[in-house]
C-alpha cells in the first residue's frame, strides 16, 4: 500500500471552518497529517486525535439520522417498526457505546476507532444526566416526525431507484466529485430518482440555519455533475426532524452561478494559504500564516483549543 497524499480538497463544513478560523483549517487538513504514524511529532500526533473528536450536538444528529434510516429499511423490507423500538435498539445503543468509549478514554489507543466527546475532554459537559436527557428527547421527537411526516412521502421508495453515495462509515474515499479541477467532497443524506427527476434529502435532528440552503445546493451541483440532472428535474428538502418541517426548494440558473462563484472564490482563499499557491502539491504555509479566529470567545468550543490556547493567552 503507497503512502497516503493529503491532496487539495474543498468541502461545505471545510469552507465554514476556514471562514470561522483559519487556524482550524489549518490543524483539521495539514496539522494533524500523518498523526497516526508512530513517529509523529508529539504536537501532530495532537491535532489528530483532536481532529477525531466529536460533541454531543453532532453524537446527537448521528444517532438520529441511523434511527430514521433504520425506520426507512425496515419500512421498504414490509416489516416496519415504530419510534420508540428505533429509538430503543438503534439511537440508546449507539449513544451508550459511544458515551462510555468517552468516559473510559478508550479513544487514547485508537481516537479513530473510538469516541472522545469534547465536552468530557475539556470538562464543559454540565449536568450529563441533564445532557442525556435532553440529547434522547430530542431524537426520539425526530423519529416521531420522521414517520408521522416524512415517512409518508418517501415510503414508496424502493432501494433501486436510490442514487449510491459512499459515506465515511463504508471506508476508503467518501462521496465526491471535480469541479473545475478541484476535488470536492459531498454526501447527501438520501437521495433518489423517480424517472427523470432527482430527489435530495438532508435530515437535520437541530436548529433551522439559512446555511442549509447552500448547503443542499452543493448536493444540487453533485446530482448535476455526477448524473447530468437538470435544475428543472432536481428537489431538494431540507427534513427539520426535530421541528417536524420541511423546507423544499429548487435551484434555478443563476442559484447554480452564484454557488458556483462562491466556491471559487473560497477556493482562491484557500490556495493563498499553500506555498507558490500551488494546490497539485498542497503544501502549507507555516502554522503562524494561518491566523487565530477573530472571535476568540468561539475558540473554547473548538476541538483544536488545547493547541491554540498558549497563544490566545488562556
Amino acid at each position: 500500500m503507497g503512502k497516503l497524499e493529503n491532496t487539495f480538497s474543498w468541502s461545505f463544513s471545510a469552507a465554514a471552518d476556514f471562514d470561522e478560523c483559519r487556524r482550524r483549517r489549518y490543524w483539521s487538513k495539514y496539522g494533524m497529517w500523518g498523526g497516526w504514524e508512530k513517529n509523529a511529532s508529539p504536537e501532530t500526533k495532537k491535532a489528530y486525535q483532536l481532529n477525531k473528536m466529536d460533541n454531543r450536538w453532532g453524537l446527537m444528529g448521528q444517532a438520529a439520522e441511523n434511527s430514521v434510516m433504520r425506520v426507512l429499511r425496515q419500512h421498504q423490507a414490509g416489516n416496519p417498526i415504530d419510534a420508540e423500538t428505533a429509538f430503543e435498539t438503534v439511537a440508546r445503543l449507539f449513544l451508550r457505546q459511544k458515551w462510555t468509549e468517552s468516559k473510559r478514554g478508550e479513544w487514547k489507543t485508537d481516537p479513530k476507532k473510538f469516541c472522545c466527546l469534547r465536552e468530557h475532554y475539556y470538562g464543559t459537559m454540565g449536568d450529563e444526566k441533564a445532557a442525556a436527557e435532553q440529547m434522547s428527547g430530542q431524537i426520539k421527537n425526530c423519529i416521531v416526525n420522521f414517520i408521522g411526516k416524512v415517512l409518508p412521502r418517501i415510503g414508496k421508495i424502493t432501494r433501486e431507484q436510490e442514487l449510491p453515495v459512499k459515506t465515511p462509515d463504508m471506508g476508503g474515499d467518501p462521496e465526491s466529485i471535480e469541479f473545475k479541477g478541484v476535488k470536492m467532497y459531498v454526501i447527501p443524506d438520501y437521495a433518489y430518482r423517480v424517472g427523470g427527476q432527482f430527489h435530495i434529502h438532508d435530515w437535520k435532528a437541530g436548529k433551522v440555519k439559512e446555511s442549509h440552503r447552500e448547503q443542499l445546493g452543493l448536493y444540487a451541483l453533485w446530482a448535476r455533475e455526477k448524473f447530468r440532472a437538470k435544475p428543472d428535474d432536481t428537489f431538494l428538502y431540507v427534513e427539520y426532524l426535530n421541528e417536524g418541517q420541511v423546507a423544499p426548494f429548487q435551484m434555478n440558473a443563476e442559484d447554480f452561478q452564484t454557488l458556483e462563484a462562491r466556491i471559487e472564490d473560497s477556493v482562491a482563499e484557500m490556495t493563498e494559504y499553500l506555498v507558490d499557491f500551488d494546490r497539485a502539491k498542497n503544501a502549507p504555509l507555516p502554522k503562524e500564516e494561518w491566523e487565530l479566529a477573530a472571535d476568540p470567545a468561539s475558540c473554547k468550543n473548538c476541538n483544536f483549543y488545547e493547541l491554540c490556547k498558549a497563544e490566545l493567552g488562556k
